[in-house]
């Protein structure tokens, strides 16, 4: 009897330890999950995507020039009624919501032409070790392109 109870409590013990995996709805873990550098303008930007416990892709991004940190942003991809979502908050700035446009294996396209600058964000997956984020926009009523090829760190 006194092994059946602590076969009983060991079963209990590893059920509760066992971590259920997360799924990856977009399939894009493999292509964005890790920590990531570019180099821009003066500096560098800084980026950490993860996979969330829902299944959407996180990041946490900033950029440093000369130690000081100027920018600090937030970054969600997810799916909302069948539409993919790039979700971007920017510290000290107004949130901003682009639809995906176009979204093949190793290119995602978000878009939002109520938005001046940017008014396009281009994700293009190159490898395991490397993606280039391209932004465009209106600046003083100028076409601006900006692009970020980002390393894996």
């Amino acid at each position: 009897m006194r092994f059946f109870a602590f076969f009983i409590s060991a079963l209990l013990f590893i059920s509760c330890k066992q971590e259920t995996k997360v799924v990856d709805k977009l399939n894009l873990e493999t292509k964005l999950s890790g920590k990531w550098i570019a180099k821009a303008f003066d500096g560098e930007l800084h980026e950490t995507w993860k996979l969330n416990s829902d299944g959407w892709m996180l990041q946490e991004g900033f950029y440093i020039e000369e130690k000081d940190t100027s920018y600090s942003a937030q970054t969600k991809i997810e799916k909302v009624n069948k539409q993919l979502i790039l979700f971007s908050v920017i510290k000290n700035s107004t949130p901003k919501i682009f639809q995906a446009k176009e979204y093949i294996d190793n290119k995602i396209v978000f878009e939002n032409k109520d938005y001046k600058n940017p008014y396009e964000v281009v994700y293009e997956f190159i490898d395991t070790e490397n993606y280039r984020r391209t932004i465009k926009g209106f600046e003083n009523d100028s076409l601006v392109t900006y692009i970020f090829d980002f390393k894996k760190q």
